[in-house]
């Protein structure tokens, strides 16, 4: 008698969830969900499909969150898998109350990994599940199943995965950043007609697992210099008159925050190290001058996005923390009391140092005639 894989299940023969998305509407779970046919998506991989991919998104409503899940199996039609699930979206909605006790069936049910993107939005999940990938290709390579290529060529918000985001969010004294998924509908066009595309847009300050509110791109440009998973981030300096004078691109920020106590509060010291190069130039500058500019852009820019978090009641750098592990017994006694333990003065010293690969002197708009090298490296090329 010959043995054979008799309960094996061909890929037809399965639903597919690949993105799970979270709302609340009149006190009930609205679950949805994004569904795909694999079958396309591997056609995808030996080259571009002739049509755009079919996109099936579901919405289920329930008193809790796993009664509304239980409803999609109603209309299922055959076995639905939930191990490919690579995207969770959670509404602002869901953000504004205790989001943990709402994600519990989501690390209950053994078939959910724990490795999915994780974003929290205020847009319609429906729509956001059926924004086209480009050139026909799936939804899976949107940045909403894998941001983490575009994150490298530009490192604005970190992308966080399930597991990181649950773990810091039970973390004391610790605020977690969620990306905020959004609709871009004015950068892309398709034979004259608007083609919209996913964008990241901002974040969710999530603290004691509640949202303290939406913060959008233009109010943490310092933020990216605290995370030393930036890869490449461009900032534009100014000259003397205040006129924009080169782009320079960063990376690979080392950062260190330090603590000190002053009259029983906690004052924090941020030293950024910062590695970069020169991509535009567009008046005459030595690379010191560069160095110390962009330096200067740094600093303001780690400054204003601390006061936009205060401004708030946020503490966007999670300096908080930094008192929690180093002095748990002060933290405490903040804690319990009325006293607040950021504010404004808490940043006291913010100490930044650029240096440039290469400035590209050869290459700098010399109006005055070339500029002195300021490197042996530089004269010497």
């Amino acid at each position: 008698m010959l043995t054979g894989c008799w309960d094996i299940k061909e890929i037809q023969d399965m639903n597919y969830i690949t993105a799970i998305g979270i709302d609340q509407e009149d006190g009930d779970f609205v679950v949805y969900t994004q569904m795909m046919d694999f079958t396309a998506v591997a056609k995808t991989e030996t080259g571009k499909a002739e049509k755009p991919p079919q996109v099936w998104t579901s919405k289920t409503r329930g008193k809790t969150f796993d009664m509304a899940v239980n409803a999609i199996y109603d209309s299922a039609q055959v076995r639905t898998s939930w191990s490919h699930i690579s995207c969770i979206l959670i509404s602002d909605t869901v953000l504004k109350s205790k989001v943990l006790t709402k994600l519990d069936t989501i690390g209950r049910y053994q078939e959910i990994r724990m490795t999915p993107w994780v974003y929290g939005t205020n847009e319609s999940i429906e729509q956001l599940f059926n924004v086209p990938a480009f050139f026909n290709l799936s939804p899976l390579n949107t940045i909403a199943h894998e941001p983490s290529e575009e994150y490298k060529q530009r490192s604005y918000i970190v992308p966080i995965r399930y597991f990181d985001f649950m773990a810091l969010i039970t973390e004391p004294a610790s605020t977690v950043l969620l990306p905020n998924l959004s609709i871009d509908k004015g950068t892309w066009s398709l034979n004259q007609k608007e083609n919209p595309k996913l964008v990241i847009n901002g974040v969710y300050a999530i603290s004691e697992v509640v949202s303290k509110g939406f913060f959008p791109n233009d109010k943490l440009t310092g933020l990216r210099w605290m995370e030393p998973d930036t890869k490449r981030s461009h900032v534009m300096i100014t000259n003397k008159s205040g006129k924009y004078a080169a782009n320079v691109v960063l990376s690979n920020p080392k950062v260190r925050k330090e603590l000190s106590i002053v009259n029983g509060m906690p004052r924090f010291h941020i030293n950024v190290k910062l590695g970069g190069n020169v991509v535009e130039a567009l008046d005459d500058m030595n690379k010191t001058e560069m160095e110390n500019q962009a330096a200067a852009e740094v600093r303001e820019e780690i400054i204003s996005t601390y006061k936009n978090g205060i401004a708030s009641k946020t503490d966007l750098y999670s300096l908080e923390h930094v008192l929690f592990k180093k002095d748990t017994r002060l933290w405490k006694k903040i804690h319990r009391s009325s006293v607040q333990p950021m504010d404004a003065g808490s940043l006291e010293t913010v100490h930044v140092e650029v240096h440039l690969d290469h400035a590209g002197m050869k290459l700098l708009p010399h109006q005055d005639g070339p500029a002195a090298p300021t490197t042996k490296k530089e004269a010497g090329s």
